[in-house]
């Protein structure tokens, strides 16, 4: 079943919560939403809906009042987050439905163990000792248990600094393999067709869902994809380097910027396909995603256009 087409009203008020709920709602952009919502029935019809909706899925776990529900489901475990995939189901909202999870959306993360916001990059303290600093709209879940230590990156990016402890190995789980520490610090990025892994410290062992396997030492990277283990040049570490916020680029397509800005830049980013093999080299900071699409826009034959304060599009001019 296609999930429903969302109507202007409906995504413009998926947005305008999106931002009440970052906790970074400025005055101005709350005289903003009270302008937006006095404009006229169809915008204050569609935010009714849309609380409605969302009290119903909240109240619907496990008898809780939405509140309590909602701040329980901050740090809930697996079963929990199960419970709301139903509770949003038997609702009417679904994961996909009005895409209330995807990056920047009122839901996401609200079914992860840790989680960041758009334009957040935060370290967590771990019950072993360990830490880990997740990228922006970064999501992990955290299963520790006896006999071993193990993290599911579900979004994002993450750097882990692992404790030592010899009874229990420390792993990090994704879609296309696993990470298993054997020194103290590595970082793991998650793309849409593979997952990209580079070590500061020590070493790691990857293993693919296909069965191969690779060690790393310090300064060394790899990359897991649906083919197994691949290493990657030296000189291309820089490109992953989102820890201090800036990211280096050697004459990398345009594709590779615009992915690392998207979960710092509010709404939707999209890049044309011919717009996004165009070369790149400089410094960027991912703090700022506008300055570095205003700089763009002036050294790169680009158009680049921007709809209701949430979508930009890219194109080649």
């Amino acid at each position: 079943m296609k999930p429903p087409r969302l109507s202007p009203e409906e995504s413009a008020a998926i947005e305008w919560l999106a931002l009440q709920r970052s906790g970074r709602m400025s005055d101005t952009e709350r005289r903003r939403f009270e302008g937006w919502l006095a404009e006229n029935e169809r915008h204050r019809g569609a935010w009714e809906r849309l609380q409605r909706r969302l009290d119903s899925a909240f109240a619907g776990i496990a008898g809780q009042p939405a509140d309590l529900a909602q701040k329980t489901l901050l740090s809930a475990g697996s079963s929990r987050r199960q419970a709301l995939r139903g509770a949003l189901a038997l609702a009417g909202l679904g994961l996909g439905g009005l895409g209330l999870t995807r990056p920047g959306m009122p839901l996401d993360g609200l079914v992860a163990d840790l989680s960041t916001a758009t334009g957040e990059r935060r370290r967590f303290a771990l019950a072993d000792g360990s830490s880990v600093l997740l990228n922006a709209q970064s999501r992990v879940d955290i299963d520790y248990d006896g006999q071993q230590r193990r993290l599911y990156l579900r979004r994002g990016a993450l750097l882990a600094e692992v404790t030592a402890d010899a009874r229990r190995p420390f792993v990090v789980e994704t879609p296309f393999g696993r990470v298993r520490a054997l020194g103290t610090r590595f970082s793991i990025a998650l793309g849409e067709r593979e997952t990209t892994v580079w070590v500061q410290e020590a070493q790691v062992r990857l293993e693919s869902r296909s069965g191969d396997s690779l060690v790393l030492a310090a300064g060394e990277g790899a990359r897991l994809d649906p083919d197994g283990c691949q290493r990657l040049e030296a000189q291309r570490r820089s490109e992953f380097a989102w820890q201090d916020g800036w990211l280096e680029l050697h004459d990398r397509p345009l594709e590779t910027l615009i992915a690392a800005l998207r979960p710092y830049h509010r709404g939707h980013l999209r890049l044309s396909r011919d717009a996004a093999d165009l070369r790149i080299s400089g410094l960027f900071p991912l703090d700022d995603s506008e300055q570095v699409l205003a700089s763009l826009e002036e050294i790169l034959p680009l158009r680049i256009h921007r709809y209701l304060g949430w979508w930009t599009n890219i194109e080649h001019s």
